[in-house]
């Protein structure tokens, strides 16, 4: 199976910049496409088989310090 990646800035040269255009073929809202419109690099984004996947950080990962827990 071959997967295509490509990020928001390239598809936006694609579609002569029309963020809107890019939206709905996306299935997304015309804000997300803005904000990850400068993410050249990919690194909070990824367009995988015409999917928009985002990364959503530390999820989960930190525990809180100097925080008694209860044994």
């Amino acid at each position: 199976m071959n997967a295509t990646i490509e990020t928001i800035p390239e598809l936006l040269v694609k579609t002569r910049g029309n963020m809107t255009g890019l939206a709905q073929q996306l299935k997304s809202n015309r804000a997300t496409i803005r904000k990850y419109a400068r993410d050249f690099n990919a690194t909070h984004h990824a367009i995988v088989n015409g999917v928009l996947m985002t990364f959503r950080g530390q999820l989960g990962a930190h525990k809180r310090e100097g925080k008694c827990d209860k044994e």
